[in-house]
């Protein structure tokens, strides 16, 4: 195997840090503030009320 110039290997491992450390600062400021969404309960419990019927009908209980 041929050896390679120390240059070469500091300027690709400086090429290679440059990217890691990009993309760390790239997703670190993509990450701002979760957004949190309001909970419905009414729209829960219609959401659950439809599955049950939808399971009895199946059954063929209702």
């Amino acid at each position: 195997m041929e050896e390679l110039d120390p240059k070469i290997i500091a300027a690709i491992t400086a090429a290679v840090r440059a990217y890691i450390e990009e993309t760390t600062f790239v997703e670190a400021e993509a990450v701002v503030a979760p957004v949190v969404e309001k909970i419905n309960l009414w729209a829960i419990a219609g959401r659950q009320d439809l599955m049950l019927q939808r399971r009895l009908w199946q059954l063929r209980v209702y």
